[in-house]
């Protein structure tokens, strides 16, 4: 019987190679030390899981340092610096603001001013013929709008065509 291989002898060689693997997997891992032991009891708490990382989301103050990738010619989220004025003699500056129209919904209008629109208690640069100026629309009535241009409050109504 050379060329066959008998069932018998098969399980003879499997026996042997189990006791082998068995062998060399109780000789490889060394017996712990009694102190040790007593330091890494088991407990039934689970492991502690590594806490995942927070996205933090930073609000550029310029064009150039990046832009809403939704609305990338958004100008809403850039910071705008607050001017104070530091006398009270200061030059009133005549900033031409147009209502175009009304539109939305009752319980949400929107105002368009200078093709710019706006909701309640919103805020956006609107570009006049003097330049861009800082809007916030603070109320939306049927025919008219109030809003608050460079700290003084203004109301915009509605021009007949």
């Amino acid at each position: 019987m050379h060329g066959s291989f008998s069932p018998l002898r098969a399980w003879t060689l499997l026996l042997a190679a189990a006791l082998l693997g068995l062998a060399f997997a109780t000789g490889a891992a060394p017996a712990p030390a009694a102190s040790s032991a007593r330091a890494q009891a088991p407990t039934n708490a689970a492991p502690a899981e590594p806490e995942p990382p927070k996205s933090v989301f930073i609000a550029s103050p310029t064009a150039q340092q990046g832009k809403d990738p939704f609305f990338p010619d958004s100008v809403r989220t850039r910071k705008v610096p607050v001017l104070t004025p530091t006398t009270t003699n200061l030059p009133v500056v005549v900033v031409e603001l147009d209502l175009k129209g009304i539109s939305g919904t009752a319980d949400r209008p929107l105002a368009i001013i200078n093709n710019q629109t706006f909701a309640t208690n919103e805020e956006a640069a609107v570009p006049t013929s003097s330049g861009s100026v800082r809007v916030r629309c603070l109320e939306i009535k049927a025919d008219s709008v109030r809003v608050l241009i460079n700290g003084q409050e203004r109301t915009l109504r509605l021009r007949l065509r």
